[in-house]
């Protein structure tokens, strides 16, 4: 038996502003990938749909061995 939890990885979850200039991170949220791992943050923290264009996921640098 193959679970989910052994092929997902926590990424950071981050907000950009509209001139893309910083980023505010959000919070974590584990996924298969990037976008399994945002879609998941939205669902679970009801963003509004304005701002979905603006989350994005990344994998947290260093975890990469």
């Amino acid at each position: 038996m193959v679970f989910h939890g052994d092929y997902e990885v926590e990424f950071e979850i981050y907000e950009t502003t509209p001139d893309n200039a910083r980023h505010k991170l959000l919070g974590y949220m584990a996924g298969i990938s990037a976008d399994d791992a945002k879609t998941r943050w939205l669902e679970s923290h009801e963003a509004q749909e304005e701002r979905r264009h603006q989350i994005n996921a990344l994998h947290p640098r260093g975890s990469c061995s």
